[in-house]
């Protein structure tokens, strides 16, 4: 957990993603939240390039697959929405590269490919549509794999998340279980599994934010009395902000995350498959892991 613990670069970060989130807006874009319509905005490129091909099916009948095509071009293109340490976050000390554990596994993936990796930044509600209209070849965002978003892309599943719940420091109101966030306030980033947790607590009162930062602000700042993170996010921001929050309870909720692939591009899907599984058995995953993670 090394990694995380810079406390003197916290203000930096913030000031970072804050500039990266206005950018996004002024793009039509919304960074890690979204958009109060039905907007999907076409993303902002942060590699030296996007474009996924327009190829379909997975290579028969004379078509060229897109595995074919990402191979041909020499780069294949993942999209992010670029704001969720420690998964993918504007490195503080270089603000226009994205870092983080799913940024490090795709470009290991990329590579294990015999391509280029590079990454387009694009709003979380438009991740998906974006995939389908293949302005990109993949998603990897830190993304559960759930029944809705496979009716519209193939899923290979590459991590595992609980979510945990995230309180100001002390825990004033001694909450311990989503038991104890009856009739509390909870604010949580809209259009997320955490927002769809919080909204089956019995009584809870549910404030939606664009960002996940600006809810666990309102944590900070006594306005709500918890919000809900993936458990690394949790973990992360306990760590770097232990002034501020502190995680409570055990993870709960545990589901699976997967990189998010064109529907029918089976080639594509096995390709991936097939790498990751290279870099699980060759060790590459575990010092991955271990660089973001440490000891979790």
């Amino acid at each position: 957990m090394a990694r995380f613990g810079r406390k003197g670069r916290v203000a930096r970060w913030w000031a970072v993603l804050a500039l990266v989130a206005a950018l996004l807006v002024a793009a039509g874009c919304g960074g890690g939240g979204q958009p109060a319509s039905g907007d999907t905005g076409s993303g902002t490129e942060t590699g030296s390039g996007a474009g996924a091909g327009s190829g379909t099916g997975t290579g028969t009948g004379g078509e060229k697959s897109l595995l074919d095509e990402i191979k041909e071009r020499g780069y294949m293109t993942f999209a992010t929405d670029g704001a969720y340490p420690p998964m993918e976050f504007p490195d503080p000390e270089n603000p226009g590269e994205l870092i983080g554990f799913d940024i490090d596994l795709g470009k290991a993936i990329a590579e294990k490919l015999g391509v280029e990796y590079r990454v387009e930044v694009a709003e979380w509600e438009g991740l998906l549509a974006g995939l389908e209209a293949r302005r990109f070849d993949a998603v990897m965002s830190a993304m559960n794999i759930t029944e809705e978003r496979q009716k519209s892309a193939d899923f290979v599943q590459y991590f595992e998340m609980g979510q945990m719940i995230v309180v100001p420091k002390g825990n004033p109101q001694g909450i311990q279980s989503l038991d104890d966030l009856k009739g509390k306030v909870i604010a949580v980033q809209i259009g997320t599994t955490n927002e769809e947790i919080a909204r089956g607590i019995e009584g809870a009162t549910v404030k939606t934010y664009q960002t996940f930062p600006d809810a666990l602000q309102e944590v900070a700042a006594g306005r709500a009395d918890a919000t809900i993170l993936d458990e690394p996010v949790a973990r992360y921001y306990a760590n770097i902000e232990g002034d501020k929050y502190e995680y409570v309870g055990v993870p709960f909720e545990t589901a699976p995350v997967g990189i998010a692939l064109p529907k029918g591009e089976d080639e594509l899907v096995q390709a991936v498959q097939q790498a990751l599984d290279q870099l699980k058995q060759d060790g590459t995953y575990d010092q991955i892991y271990a660089k973001w993670f440490g000891g979790q």
